[in-house]
């Protein structure tokens, strides 16, 4: 399993991914997904990868409703 670094997560409609605040911008899945591990619960999730205005992340939910981000 590839490990994907931990961005950060948010429960609000904010989060900025090198300078954009991606909440801001379109989401494209790319059709990927990725099994990541969350540093907070230390549960696994398979989140979608996708990109928004040239930045590609991983993002999902966790069990308790945060957003969470990975580096793509």
């Amino acid at each position: 399993m590839t490990e994907h670094r931990y961005l950060g997560k948010t429960s609000k409609d904010y989060f900025v991914i090198k300078g954009i605040n991606v909440f801001n911008e379109r989401w494209c899945g790319t059709g990927n997904c990725a099994t990541v591990t969350s540093p907070l619960d230390k549960k696994n999730y398979v989140f979608s990868e996708y990109t928004s205005d040239g930045v590609k992340f991983i993002a999902g939910k966790d069990a308790h409703g945060y957003w969470l981000f990975f580096a793509a």
